[in-house]
């Protein structure tokens, strides 16, 4: 499992991504921390962190820069890249629970080149791209702690796909029953 920034490149009908740097998120020192320092009490509780602001956070210019979850690793025949989209957090005194909104990026079986290709690659834009979230704990919060990774309290043992949906990225919808009427009230 690694956060890795890629540089992203729109041209017509494809997108090329170009892999530059891992990005730490978990550590004393690692993005998670920095941003959950600079958080009162009630406003750690709860809290939402867009890539893009992850991104300014490590120093990096977000403009044609992506992150991206690896979740195959280097060893594997397959490549497995998540686009990070958001981060939902919610802190406690030495835990810090995260939900990642993703897209999918790729997740298929490349064969004995899988690490060469996940490092500089290009995809067909997607028509309607593959959403999903995962759970990801942290033991630090705003009280302190290590910040080294750990086991979500609730394990599901399975990613959440989100449904397809026509209109829009995941905000509430007034117009429609699809369900995110309610984020609206």
């Amino acid at each position: 499992m690694a956060f890795l920034t890629y540089k992203k490149t729109v041209t017509g009908t494809n997108v090329r991504y170009e892999q530059l740097k891992p990005l730490k998120l978990g550590g004393r020192d690692g993005l998670i921390a920095k941003h959950v320092k600079t958080l009162s009490d009630e406003d750690a509780r709860s809290w939402k962190l867009e890539a893009a602001a992850l991104l300014q956070l490590a120093g990096l210019d977000a403009a044609g820069v992506t992150v991206l979850f690896d979740v195959a690793g280097k060893d594997a025949t397959s490549v497995c890249l998540y686009e990070l989209v958001k981060v939902h957090g919610s802190c406690r005194d030495t835990s810090t629970q995260l939900a990642l909104d993703m897209t999918v990026v790729v997740d298929q079986e490349i064969g004995d080149e899988a690490a060469a290709y996940a490092k500089n690659f290009e995809i067909p834009v997607p028509e309607k791209p593959r959403q999903l979230g995962e759970t990801l704990a942290l033991s630090g919060g705003s009280g302190g702690g290590d910040w080294k990774w750990g086991t979500p309290p609730m394990q599901l043992g399975a990613t959440i796909v989100h449904a397809q949906h026509g209109h829009g990225g995941g905000e509430p919808c007034a117009n429609c029953n699809c369900g995110r009427r309610e984020g609206l009230k």
